[in-house]
């Protein structure tokens, strides 16, 4: 009888706790609802999915020393999704060692609804491209 009401009382109060983890129902779905997106080195074709106000951080391996850099190019709906920075933060390195690489991060913020295409292009002019990547974005709300 006593572990019967124990157990009564625990339940009883584990209804009254918090839900920390937001995995009740009204939470469940919200795909793009993080505060941050992250993704590092995607590969082209990847679907992003973001709402208003939503921040996607794209961390792309990058060496400057080399004269090649990742360029976002034109084309990209910014009524859905805008440029908030770009940035670089070079690899650790032993001091005085020159040519070391790093990684190029763009920070996006989702502005509206609809769909739109980042085109981004790792090149040391437009004459000589090393590499592009093309990232679906796909905005709600």
């Amino acid at each position: 009888m006593k572990h019967w009401l124990l157990a009564a009382a625990v339940l009883s109060l584990s209804a009254c706790a918090q839900d920390v983890l937001n995995t009740q129902p009204e939470v469940r779905g919200l795909e793009g609802a993080a505060p941050v997106q992250t993704l590092t080195n995607p590969s082209t074709g990847t679907d992003i999915n973001i709402r208003r106000g939503g921040t996607v951080v794209v961390r792309l391996e990058s060496n400057p020393t080399t004269g090649y850099f990742w360029y976002l190019l034109d084309g990209t709906d910014e009524s859905i999704i805008t440029l908030v920075s770009e940035d670089y933060v070079a690899d650790p390195a032993p001091e005085g060692l020159v040519g070391s690489g790093g990684m190029q991060v763009f920070t996006f913020e989702g502005a509206g609804r609809g769909s739109t295409v980042l085109n981004l292009s790792y090149q040391r002019h437009e004459a000589d491209v090393a590499e592009t990547l093309m990232l679906n974005v796909n905005a709600r709300r």
